[in-house]
């Protein structure tokens, strides 16, 4: 009788499958990327590790699952719900192997249950683990049909995974000591069997030569030449380095230089943000080998003309991060510091890449605790870093100051005087603001960024005559891909409002900007949007700072210090090097709810904290909670035909795979993003029936109107949604 590992994409057996995990080790092995000392010691574990890991599909109810075979009926266990395999796995170690982990083990490390830790846990269950059930399953299913496998040595029932594999390697105290071990051969295991599984190799190699393709590019395309400090990248490209460089000097070229060809990943905040910068990196390197990474990657792909088979397989490459080159949101890739089960994949990618962190910044401090822990640990595996910013608080530099094999290099600042800013002590939406507004910004490209949406659109309105453009995270799927497309694309005279979307990382460039205070590090990001590589030397400002409300969005003593700070700074056209001072002043001597936020989220990480899942780590990494996908009840009602159709389509699995995601991507258009708290959950109604909808939290939004023009308006006075940031 033939014992099947799996179905789909194709049938395998127990044997096959675990040939094809020795062959992805082995293709691992060929590339050089991981240090060949440690595989040549742990060589023996890794390969029993590969063995052990699947046997316990041998289990008939797991085998009857797959359809492959006449039906197995087994009475002592007829009752009996199935027990996860790999939990069944572990009772097929000899005692012979045994004695062998033991060999390696290390002061408090024990590789009996370091082994039986990754075997037991290579998948995530929400189930109550029973000793009782193994003792059933092997007495009557394995041990009965074990010679299928070839196996005689009697099976062993008498171990629980939780007290004697996982709380000795996850307690506090343990955790710290089996780390670097635990994402080796975890992170290894992982790494094989989802390649094996797929169909796909563990790692893409760079199609053509990169230094030729980044030396191509900038001859005959960017028509450049490096500047200093960008062509001292590659001095560096063998340790991690923390930049702080001035917007629009070119710190995306310093990144591709630094990574000089190794696999790397390079990480943004926001999605608008690496669709951009994906784009570029194409226009150097080529689609091939690069593959782009956020919550809508799956939708990317099933948009463009390729077959099935090159769907999944792109896909899988991308999701077990195989490209040479990865362009994905933070969240993607970080969010495996908190921990979750399946961690150890993403650490041990990272340990043999390199990681780009882009604008630091941007990130909310919890966020930003996270990266600085995440990126600590790589370091410590073999990885490497690249943090870039034009803004850096001191308290993050002060973590890399110290650590050996990380580089700062001197501040890199344009040459160049590009912001003349002037203070307004009123509201942007006060009638004598608007009014100033109005003379001054009449044929310019000018930019208005305000700190909520309410705000935004509140200007829309008071500026209306003169045609402006809105942008925010509140407008559907649809309409918010064509403004963003628009407002990468605006020259000439023209008048665009935004709130915080527009930040982090956008190439675009306006002549005047209209912003409300908001704390440094974002106003700063803010200054980025104008004049970004020019100079200015008129004597009017082209910068306002405008008075506001730090509400619930921002620190208020880092919000307070900076209002007072940019006081001493009124008309002044500010060098690079003056911002950086502002930035210390402002931090200098502060103990801030910012800060604080920042260190309590760091220590708990530092300290072990776990999350149960990887979908549990991004709503930590993201600060998200109470979210909801709605469809505005508007364009629900005006586009009722076209919706259905396409969630009942979603909802019939006998569609094909891929026309149901591109589905999903065209619903998608229809929806907004956004959190709701207490009473406003009332608004929102189910989408009777389909099962997608429900999975996903997509529900219909009544009390709100919506247009193309402003996005979606809450009908009644919502007080709440006057602190709604993006």
């Amino acid at each position: 009788m033939t014992i099947f590992a799996k179905s789909r994409p194709k049938q395998e057996t127990i044997p096959e499958h675990t040939s094809n995990l020795v062959t992805a080790y082995e293709s691992l092995k060929s590339l050089s990327y991981i240090n060949q000392a440690t595989l040549g010691k742990y060589d023996t574990i890794i390969r029993k590790i590969i063995y052990y890991h699947d046997l316990g599909k041998l289990n008939h109810k797991f085998q009857n699952k797959l359809k492959l075979a006449p039906p197995i009926h087994i009475k002592e266990l007829k009752n009996r719900e199935e027990v996860p395999h790999e939990w069944l796995s572990p009772a097929f170690i000899t005692d012979e192997d045994k004695k062998l982990f033991k060999q390696y083990n290390e002061d408090n490390i024990l590789f009996p249950a370091l082994v039986q830790y990754c075997i037991a846990y290579h998948h995530t269950r929400n189930k109550v683990f029973s000793t009782d059930a193994i003792k059933a399953f092997v007495e009557h299913d394995l041990e009965k049909r074990k010679g299928l496998l070839g196996i005689s040595h009697p099976l062993k029932w008498n171990y629980n995974i939780e007290k004697d594999f996982a709380d000795k390697i996850l307690s506090p105290e343990y955790f710290k000591h089996y780390f670097k071990l635990l994402v080796f051969l975890k992170g290894m295991l992982h790494k094989c069997d989802y390649a094996a599984s797929a169909g796909i190799a563990p790692e893409k190699k760079y199609d053509g030569d990169y230094h030729h393709d980044f030396s191509e590019w900038l001859s005959s395309k960017a028509k450049f030449e490096l500047k200093p400090f960008q062509l001292s990248a590659k001095a560096h490209s063998n340790k991690s380095v923390v930049l702080v460089a001035s917007t629009g000097i070119g710190k995306t070229e310093y990144a591709m230089n630094w990574i000089d060809g190794a696999k790397a990943f390079y990480l943004l905040g926001i999605r608008i943000a690496v669709n951009e910068m994906f784009k570029r990196f194409i226009d150097v390197f080529k689609e091939k080998n690069i593959a782009l990474l956020h919550g809508e990657t799956s939708f990317f792909l099933a948009s463009n003309d390729s077959n099935e088979d090159d769907y999944n397989s792109a896909l899988a490459k991308i999701r077990q991060f195989s490209y040479p080159l990865t362009i994905a949101t933070a969240d993607q890739f970080v969010t495996s510091v908190f921990k979750y089960n399946g961690f150890e994949i993403a650490y041990f990618t990272a340990s043999y890449s390199k990681i780009v962190v882009d604008e630091i910044q941007s990130f909310a401090p919890e966020a930003i605790a996270a990266i600085v822990v995440f990126l600590k640990e790589i370091h410590s595996l073999g990885g490497r870093f690249l943090l870039m910013t034009a803004t850096l608080p001191p308290f993050v530099r002060e973590e890399f100051e110290n650590m050996l094999g990380v580089v700062i290099p001197s501040h890199q600042y344009l040459d160049k005087k590009r912001h003349r800013i002037k203070l307004i002590d009123v509201p942007i939406n006060s009638v004598a603001a608007i009014a100033m507004l109005k003379d001054k910004i009449k044929n310019k490209k000018a930019l208005i960024i305000c700190n909520t949406v309410v705000k935004a659109q509140q200007m829309y309105d008071a500026l209306a005559e003169l045609q402006p453009q809105l942008i925010h995270a509140r407008f559907i799927g649809r309409d918010r891909k064509q403004k963003e497309s628009d407002i990468m694309k605006a020259s000439g005279p023209c008048i665009w409002i935004s709130t915080q979307i527009v930040e982090a990382s956008l190439d675009i460039d306006f002549d005047m900007l209209f912003t409300e205070c908001a704390s440094i590090e974002s106003l700063f990001q803010r200054f980025g949007r104008c004049f970004r590589k020019r100079d200015y030397d008129a004597d009017d400002p082209n910068i306002y700072i405008f008075a506001a409300d730090p509400s619930k969005i921002y620190d208020h003593s880092l919000f307070k210090k900076t209002w007072e700070t940019l006081h001493d700074y009124n008309m002044h056209l500010l060098t690079e090097e003056t911002k950086q001072t502002i930035i210390k002043k402002v931090f200098s001597d502060i103990e801030s709810k910012y800060k604080e936020r920042y260190e309590r989220t760091k220590e708990l990480l530092e300290l072990g904290y776990r999350t149960e899942s990887k979908a549990a780590a991004q709503q930590e990494f993201r600060a998200i909670t109470n979210s909801h996908i709605v469809i505005p009840e508007h364009v629900y009602k005006d586009n009722q035909t076209q919706i259905e159709e396409l969630i009942n389509y979603i909802d019939s699995f006998s569609n094909d795979q891929r026309d149901r995601i591109r589905r999903q991507a065209e619903l998608r258009d229809f929806t907004v993003g956004i959190q709701l708290y207490s009473d406003k959950e009332k608004l929102l109604k189910r989408i009777e029936g389909s099962e997608y909808c429900k999975r996903h939290s997509i529900v219909i939004m009544s009390g709100v109107k919506y247009s193309f023009e402003k996005g979606m308006e809450f009908i009644k006075d919502y007080k709440d949604y006057d602190n709604f940031i993006l």
